[in-house]
């Protein structure tokens, strides 16, 4: 077998030309591919990190009420003792070195007013602190304005500013429904305004402290969600798990709902159908890298009739003459295919640094995606490509390595 391998590898240097030829077309293929994948994973992941820090977390715990009428986002329906949960989860060892933080949430829909200006939105209570690591909006504060450092305090989003005609150091007024069915009216001070290039942020959301929600909407010590972030958010439903069995445990389970990202509404299933349509993408564009490989591997045979019936007039048998010449598109297909991974893995690389501005195709887009898109692809997925590349030319290689192992050894001779 080895010999048969190493006929094979000297095989590709016979017509240097063409052999070029066919690790071209599938670098080519496989440096797109990996550019591509690059971009989608820049992609997925800006719409996962603000999707989960905005709105679910990577792992949610609420009450089993409040999951049956989430889409309401209802502030009847809360967890009772939070401080428990929080410390039940984050002193799990089986998560330890996997949680990057856990913090207590209330998000609500209000109406706001100033003066005759008004506009649903949506708000977001946590700690202050906490949330700095989280939603990370003191990064985008515009010049004039700071962070929440007190109570009473808000930061809102610049579209939002703009429709309710606020700026630094006005009052914004807030109007919703509390935790004792009742109406209430709060009054915050802006002292600050953020452009995230996020439209669901910069126009729907505005933030508050934790403490205030609760005095607010009448909680008491209640929250009504815990969002637990971990440091790979495809960690999420192992996490999920855990967590659910850790409650459980300790006798704290009860009435909760413990849900990865992944299981939480419909955003998920568009991430996971995005991602399938491109992996389908990827597989017909190695295909079509791959049929110059078929062509050849077709003139290479018809070339080597000769060769091919002295080699079957010497006992060597069927399947050795179809493993050589599958084995000679595979090598094109392998040494193609790491050109193409290694090279489009430094250029995703470079990217990744650099980043790329897409500012002015979001400006219409709602999805939580950031105007800056840094590509990303992982070692894993490299190698598939490098997998993918090599199997695709190894199974367009198959009809003409078929034609070379069923030819008639005297015919062949003869006809050359």
């Amino acid at each position: 077998m080895n010999y048969l391998i190493s006929m094979a590898f000297r095989n590709l240097n016979r017509n240097r030309r063409r052999s070029l030829l066919a690790l071209t077309s599938i670098f080519l293929s496989i440096f797109l591919i990996t550019c591509l994948q690059g971009l989608l994973g820049g992609f997925l992941e800006s719409m996962v990190r603000n999707y989960t820090k905005n709105e679910t977390g990577h792992v949610r715990i609420t009450t089993d009420d409040f999951q049956r009428k989430i889409r309401f986002m209802p502030v009847t329906t809360n967890i009772a003792a939070p401080e428990k949960v929080v410390q039940a989860i984050e002193g799990d060892p089986a998560l330890k070195g996997r949680i990057a933080l856990v913090t207590q949430r209330i998000a609500f829909g209000v109406l706001l007013f100033n003066g005759g200006n008004s506009k649903t939105a949506q708000a977001l209570a946590g700690d202050p602190e906490t949330e700095k690591s989280l939603l990370l909006l003191q990064k985008s504060i515009l010049p004039g304005g700071r962070y929440i450092e007190a109570p009473g305090e808000t930061i809102i989003g610049a579209k939002m500013a703009e429709t309710l005609k606020l700026a630094v150091g006005g009052t914004l007024k807030v109007m919703a429904d509390g935790a004792d069915y009742g109406l209430h009216l709060k009054k915050f001070t802006v002292v600050g305004i953020f452009r995230t290039g996020v439209n669901t942020l910069d126009d729907l959301i505005f933030q508050i402290p934790l403490d205030d929600a609760k005095a607010f909407l009448r909680t008491g010590d209640a929250v009504q969600q815990i969002i637990v972030m971990l440091d790979n958010y495809r960690d999420a439903d192992r996490a999920e798990g855990i967590i659910r069995a850790r409650l459980d445990s300790m006798g704290l389970g009860s009435g909760l709902s413990v849900q990865s990202w992944t299981k939480i509404g419909d955003y998920p299933k568009l991430i996971s159908l995005a991602n399938s349509i491109y992996q389908v993408m990827f597989i017909v564009i190695a295909f079509l890298g791959a049929f110059i490989v078929t062509n050849i591997m077709m003139m290479v045979v018809l070339e080597r009739r000769k060769e091919i019936g002295i080699l079957k007039s010497m006992g060597m048998p069927r399947r050795d003459i179809l493993f050589l010449f599958l084995a000679e598109g595979s090598f094109l297909g392998l040494i193609g295919s790491v050109a193409g991974v290694g090279i489009g893995f430094a250029v995703v690389s470079l990217l990744n640094r650099r980043g790329l501005d897409f500012t002015r195709m979001m400006s219409a887009v709602s999805y939580p995606v950031d105007n800056i898109i840094h590509p990303s692809i992982g070692a894993g997925a490299a190698l598939v490509f490098v997998a993918l590349g090599t199997v695709v030319c190894a199974l367009v290689s198959i009809a003409p390595s078929r034609r070379a192992a069923r030819m008639n050894a005297i015919e062949a001779i003869r006809s050359v």
